[in-house]
């Protein structure tokens, strides 16, 4: 349940314009970041990529216990926890460095039978429960081709899941003739199957950034949040 990042690039080429009434601009003069994002803009290439596991076991438990999908429910909590690190809300174009309001996930998914993949995407709204029961009213109501990525209007945090393996890693696709790649800013998140470990569950996840905007205190801090709040769900 790959993207094709290719189209997805072009995608946020186009509605780039039309999420600007709802940015900030940051002043790069005064900024604190201010060397790393100018030394990090010198990489054609900027993005990194950053493996850990997660102890999914509470999740597990609560989706079970409420009869949701798991995936839809990890989904909504890590955009939740992504859309509260301010690092996670900055968007570049033509150098300038402008604060959003949040970013929307975008997520691979199947139908049962199914071997190829589609898209889902709706805002991050409601509770738990009331996210996973619309994202599955969305797939099977309003599946969406990956050729109508462009037709998006928010910025986006992009999910894949591949859940037949216990993977380590993911890269993704990158266009590395676009002159405008290293103004990509949207995390990308990848996770295989969960499995059992000493009676614990685990997933291995991996998170796609860009250096320009976020250093590794900032992913370990999206990491402590995750954490945090599938320890907080209620038994």
């Amino acid at each position: 349940m790959k993207v094709n990042f290719q189209i997805y690039h072009y995608w946020r080429s186009q509605c780039a314009m039309k999420g600007e009434k709802m940015r900030q601009e940051i002043d790069i003069s005064c900024w604190d970041r201010r060397q790393h994002f100018e030394f990090y803009s010198k990489c054609a290439t900027p993005h990194y990529c950053v493996a850990f596991n997660i102890d999914i076991t509470n999740l597990l438990k609560f989706t079970r216990k409420h009869g949701i999908s798991f995936y839809y429910s990890l989904v909504y909590l890590c955009t939740q926890s992504l859309n509260q690190i301010d690092e996670f809300l900055l968007e570049i174009q033509d150098d300038r460095v402008y604060k959003i309001d949040r970013r929307v996930p975008c997520f691979t998914d199947l139908k049962k039978g199914a071997s190829s993949f589609h898209m889902v995407s709706l805002p991050c709204e409601g509770d738990i429960v009331e996210f996973a029961k619309k994202a599955r009213e969305e797939s099977t109501s309003h599946p969406l081709p990956v050729d109508a990525l462009e037709g998006m209007g928010e910025p986006q945090i992009i999910y894949s899941c591949i859940p037949w393996a216990d993977i380590t890693m993911c890269s993704n696709e990158r266009d590395y003739t676009d002159p405008k790649l290293k103004d990509d800013t949207a995390p990308i998140l990848v996770w295989g199957k969960y499995v059992e470990r000493d009676g614990r569950y685990m997933i291995n996840m991996t998170l796609d950034v860009n250096h320009r905007l976020i250093d590794g205190y900032f992913v370990g801090l999206f990491v402590q949040k995750l954490e945090s709040k599938i320890q907080d769900l209620e038994e």
